[in-house]
């Protein structure tokens, strides 16, 4: 069965910017609403900070998308159009991601049994476990190498509440998770090495192909982003410690700024659940707050870049997309109504769709 939500977008205002291009503006973005702050700001020349996108004007020539370009005319916007994929053969969805062609996605759940694992949907709706049980304990988020070969899926392992609290050092080596590499095709994952990451919470490779950014936390505990080797290695260490408290999703523009969701960082206001760009240097902007994440908390650029898009839900069990303008400092609400707790999202590298991933259903969002 299939359902088809057609979206009324620009409910929201386009704000004024932080007019910061350089570096955070650290001071006072506190806001407990969405539509009440702005994205940072900057000039499409310049790349030294967060909120800089300059994927627009690449172009690919390999469709295959192993060269990290962005093909010309991909939709820069929300998407307009939602359909259902999939409600059944699969419980408590989160974290989702797409084929670089848009034909298939990816998504984090539990089978009938209550058993983790890694779930495959096509655009017939059609589910297939692609691998449930050990080594995965909690898989918290996953990505697509750019030619489509291989998910690289994050498990935080025995914090599967992702408590920043926890004292990792008496945790027991067997459910400390990790980063895993499977097959689209399914398969046993076998272990990625991001070295010096203590526990991976969100995983999402660049634009350019050549690494993975990982949210997550240092081996001794510190709320973290990193960057890896795509091939695996050492991992460096972008930023640690405060704002972030409990960072999971992320996501990577064309300027290496990584855009990460934290479910427990607060504003100076008190607001819950945060939105920041981190950039190559490791300045922190807070884009936005008082965001109702889902179990997983994702966020994606559009397939053509420039907006963010975060699937929030609110106290009264309605649900949104928040979209910011990297931009132009713009934010939108798009409601989406028929999706009862939406918690992960992900745009195809090579074509305009988006995938949608709710605790009972897996959505296609696409353009008119």
């Amino acid at each position: 069965m299939q359902r088809t939500i057609i979206l009324a977008a620009g409910l929201g205002l386009a704000l004024t910017s932080l007019g910061c291009s350089n570096g955070p503006a650290s001071a006072g973005s506190d806001t407990d609403d969405p539509s009440d702050t702005s994205p940072p700001t900057s000039d499409s020349d310049t790349d030294s900070g967060p909120g800089t996108d300059s994927d627009s004007d690449s172009d690919s020539d390999d469709e295959s998308g192993s060269t990290g370009d962005v093909p010309d005319g991909l939709p820069d916007t929300a998407p307009t159009v939602i359909e259902l994929l999939a409600d059944s053969g699969f419980t408590d969805a989160s974290a989702i991601a797409a084929a670089p062609d848009g034909s298939e996605f990816y998504f984090a759940a539990y089978d009938e049994a209550g058993l983790p694992g890694i779930f495959k949907v096509d655009l017939a709706g059609t589910v297939e476990a692609l691998h449930v049980g050990a080594p995965l304990a909690y898989p918290s988020d996953i990505t697509v190498t750019c030619d489509g070969s291989t998910l690289l899926v994050s498990d935080v392992g025995g914090a599967s509440t992702i408590d920043p609290t926890q004292d990792f050092e008496e945790t027991p080596d067997e459910i400390l998770g990790g980063i895993f590499s499977l097959s689209p095709d399914g398969g046993a994952p076998t272990a990625f090495a991001a070295d010096g990451v203590g526990r991976a919470a969100g995983v999402i490779v660049s634009v350019d192909c050549d690494d993975v950014y990982i949210s997550g936390y240092t081996m001794e505990g510190v709320a973290a982003v990193f960057r890896a080797p795509v091939e695996g290695g050492a991992a460096t260490s972008i930023h640690e410690g405060a704002p972030l408290v409990a960072p999971t999703g992320i996501h990577v523009d064309a300027s290496n700024v990584a855009w990460v969701m934290d479910h427990y960082a607060r504003s100076g206001s008190g607001a819950e659940g945060l939105l920041f760009a981190i950039d190559d240097a490791g300045n922190v902007e807070e884009v936005v707050a008082g965001l109702g994440m889902g179990r997983h908390g994702g966020v994606s650029l559009a397939p053509g870049g420039v907006t963010a898009i975060i699937p929030v839900s609110d106290d009264l069990g309605g649900s949104r997309l928040v979209t910011a303008n990297t931009e132009d400092g713009g934010l939108e609400n798009v409601p989406t109504a028929e999706i009862l707790e939406p918690s992960g999202v992900a745009a195809a590298r090579n074509a305009p769709v988006m995938g949608i991933a709710a605790e009972s259903a897996i959505y296609l969002a696409t353009y008119e």
